[in-house]
């Protein structure tokens, strides 16, 4: 999914942003003729059709990606207001970009707009398949490496063998926020344990979205039954393939 502009959802945002060398804003007021937006409509038909990619690998999950069309707009303070006739709702968008896109009819059949709070021409909806954390904050490398091969075969399933042919799961990245000095990923085994510090990296397997703190943690280098324990503050986890 990364990468390519597919909307996806699962059980499926003052002034304009400023370019490269400029202030970046966080909390902007765009006005709703000028705000970038999306067809609700479009983004539920596509919710529907990816879904079930979700529902078969339970390591998984799918979201609304926003994505900035330079890497160095700020993904701070970005927000989703779905409008309609009667229809008035307000989404969240993660650190990630991502949102949670509710399914409803209502929306649907008035063919309702998300609209993000930012100027036209900055930013694009699209999708983003990612692996789910974890309340109790331990991962296992042999769980890892399973979410990693769900993730891999649901991309090829939904449109991209052909991008992903001969490519492999080698490894898993916890993202955190750019600024995280403290970001970090303790690797435990029976007799040892290492923490690993962050990176910056790019946390997806392309560069749309910039730099954040990455920990990569290379599947091959551990043995399954070490656990990957990250420090407070974990954005998301992606896949590194090779």
């Amino acid at each position: 999914m990364n990468g390519r502009p597919l909307l996806i959802a699962a059980a499926l945002l003052a002034a304009a942003p400023a370019r490269a060398g400029d202030d970046m804003p966080v909390v902007q007021v765009v006005a709703a003729a000028d705000a970038e937006w999306h067809s609700y409509r479009q983004a539920y038909k596509a919710a529907s059709f990816f879904a079930p990619y979700v529902a078969k690998r339970p390591l998984i999950q799918a979201h609304l990606q926003i994505r900035p069309l330079a890497p160095e707009a700020p993904m701070e303070g970005l927000h989703i207001k779905l409008e309609g006739e009667t229809t008035n709702l307000d989404i969240a968008v993660d650190m990630l970009g991502r949102a949670t896109l509710p399914l409803l009819k209502q929306a649907f059949d008035e063919d309702a707009v998300l609209r993000l709070n930012r100027r036209k021409g900055y930013y694009q909806f699209s999708g983003r398949y990612s692996i789910r954390t974890r309340d109790d904050g331990v991962y296992p490398l042999s769980m890892l490496r399973e979410a990693c091969e769900q993730l891999i075969s649901a991309q090829r399933a939904s449109g991209y063998r052909l991008r992903l042919l001969g490519k492999e799961c080698k490894g898993v990245k916890f993202i955190y926020a750019p600024g995280d000095a403290n970001a970090a990923v303790q690797l435990r085994q029976a007799d040892a344990s290492r923490r690993i510090a962050a990176q910056p990296g790019l946390p997806f397997e392309n560069r749309s979205m910039g730099s954040y703190q990455v920990v990569t943690v290379r599947l091959a280098d551990w043995p399954a039954q070490a656990e990957a324990v990250p420090l407070p503050g974990l954005l998301g986890i992606g896949t590194v393939y090779e």
